[in-house]
């Protein structure tokens, strides 16, 4: 079983399909989903700059993203972590894209850039992760590498990665692959589902916007909700929010 550190370091030499056999050298096609206009105008006018790089499309939704791919197929799908609250985002839409688009390698750029949500988004299929904060020139930069068929992470973030793969003090919300179902919080478990809704629900979204948002009922992300404050050991909303600071996962 591989970890996140091996995923990496295997990834050096890997080739994803064959070299891309059959399919001419030249620019890569890149497609960029982001909520934030602004944020997508002005990332397609930096990469797009690059003589290599041509965006096919840009989305404020992951439903217009879809969508847009079956007609203008992209090598890259740039995409953010975290959309709005009416929208699929993170692992459920890194796993969707796999499945519709298995041609397309996944760069997520995000906000959020900390080992945990990297080494998810990793683990359930995404091949390269830039933060926003970084250096916009990181970009072009991760996406010529992660088309080459390679996993491409900073060499700080790949560092703490490895601390945490080699440190079991530090492993508490990582686990194997086999595993990637579901996330740790302080030594808890949660499933995939049980941490959407708690991540939303830091992120100050209610009950029925969180049930919008995945197209579940009130009632079953109520019981995911619950569900999850069970295996925390808290009974009310109140005593949740005092543990806000164990969350850096979400």
């Amino acid at each position: 079983m591989q970890s996140v550190f091996q995923l990496i370091e295997s990834s050096t030499t890997l080739d994803l399909d064959g070299g891309n056999m059959g399919k001419p050298s030249g620019v890569i096609r890149v497609a960029m989903l982001d909520d934030h206009a602004v944020v997508r105008f002005g990332v397609a006018a930096c990469i797009g700059a690059e003589p290599d790089i041509q965006v096919v499309g840009s989305y404020g939704s992951s439903r217009e993203m879809i969508v847009g791919l079956r007609d203008a197929p992209a090598d890259v799908l740039l995409v953010d972590y975290f959309l709005s609250p009416d929208e699929v985002d993170g692992v459920s839409l890194i796993r969707a894209l796999v499945a519709k688009f298995p041609a397309s390698r996944i760069l997520i750029f995000s906000a959020h850039y900390d080992p945990a949500i990297v080494s998810l988004a990793l683990r359930v299929g995404a091949r390269g992760f830039v933060g926003k904060s970084q250096d916009l020139a990181l970009v072009a930069t991760s996406i010529r590498k992660v088309n080459s068929g390679k996993v491409f992470i900073d060499p700080d973030m790949a560092y703490r990665l490895v601390e945490i793969d080699v440190n079991p003090t530090l492993r508490p919300t990582l686990m194997p692959l086999a595993e990637c179902d579901a996330l740790r919080v302080e030594g808890v478990r949660l499933s995939v589902k049980e941490s959407e809704v708690i991540r939303c629900f830091l992120a100050g979204l209610t009950v029925s916007e969180i049930a919008r948002k995945f197209a579940r009922s009130d009632k079953t992300i109520s019981t995911q909700k619950w569900a999850a404050f069970r295996k925390l050991g808290v009974t009310s909303d109140a005593e949740f929010f005092k543990l806000k600071h164990h969350f850096g996962v979400y």
